[in-house]
């Protein structure tokens, strides 16, 4: 009878990257395969049922780029989780043992006075952008993915890259008005808030004018904001938690609470 080779951390991610990754959205699965690069060149070799907690010690043990550290390992366990109950790869999954960086969920809230002075130095599209991030409370990605043709019956349709969430998302006047304005941008293309020659941003070209819009707000003695603090902000200014969450689209009422309703929320008194 042949014994079976004992399998290595690079074995059990190339088929969790192969069977795994493909049910997640579109951007988690970019997230992983940049994570699973790191995950490779550290532990790729290792036999996975012989590492032990203190062999993560070096690399947890970093002065910088302890939240990106807290995501590799998550990944590299949820590979473990499937090697051990689903392709019995393994005996048990060691990271359960091994513990994270303390972290807490960004609070940064963008004021109305805030966003307001951001958008008047913002190139035009950056503006569009902006105002329908605001408005829809959707990803940079599914913006700037965003088709006419997803514009219909009074609603838009957006299927978003990292959950795979549908959502139809109201044409309120306020919509329209910022749709109408991109709908007259200079070669317009099929996208709603594509390039100057009319193609789609990639994420890497967004980032970049969106930096350079920051620079600028910055130097004008601003302080900088991501444009994923819109989407927060989005959910912050919701009349209720509950619009903010069916906006986002998100699985559980809990992100919503505890990442992005970063303002303050009124409530009654007891009478």
């Amino acid at each position: 009878m042949q014994t079976q080779t004992a399998p290595t951390v690079g074995a059990i991610l190339d088929r969790f990257e192969r069977e795994y990754l493909p049910t997640l959205g579109l951007r988690t699965q970019k997230d992983y395969r940049r994570h699973l690069k790191v995950l490779r060149r550290e532990f790729g070799e290792r036999v996975a049922d012989e590492l032990k907690p203190r062999d993560f010690a070096d690399f947890m043990n970093v002065k910088k780029g302890k939240i990106q550290r807290n995501r590799q390992l998550a990944v590299l366990s949820c590979a473990f989780s499937e090697a051990v109950g689903r392709y019995y790869w393994m005996e048990r999954n060691v990271l359960r043992d091994v513990k994270r960086h303390p972290s807490s969920p960004r609070n940064r809230y963008v004021t109305d006075e805030e966003f307001e002075r951001c958008k008047a130095i913002a190139p035009q599209r950056v503006k569009l952008a902006m105002e329908l991030a605001l408005l829809t409370g959707q990803r940079q990605g599914d913006l700037i993915g965003l088709k006419w043709d997803q514009v219909q019956d009074m609603m838009i349709l957006f299927t978003q890259a990292k959950t795979g969430k549908r959502l139809a998302v109201q044409i309120t006047p306020a919509v329209e008005a910022v749709l109408d304005r991109c709908w007259k941008l200079p070669n317009r293309g099929e996208y709603v808030i594509g390039t100057r020659k009319g193609t789609r941003y990639t994420s890497e070209g967004f980032r970049a004018v969106w930096q350079r819009t920051q620079r600028k707000y910055v130097k004008g003695g601003n302080a900088r904001f991501c444009f994923h603090d819109i989407r927060a902000k989005s959910a912050s200014d919701s009349e209720t938690i509950d619009a903010a969450y069916q906006r986002l689209g998100h699985t559980s009422m809990t992100m919503t609470r505890r990442v992005y309703d970063r303002g303050v929320r009124v409530v009654s008194p007891l009478k």
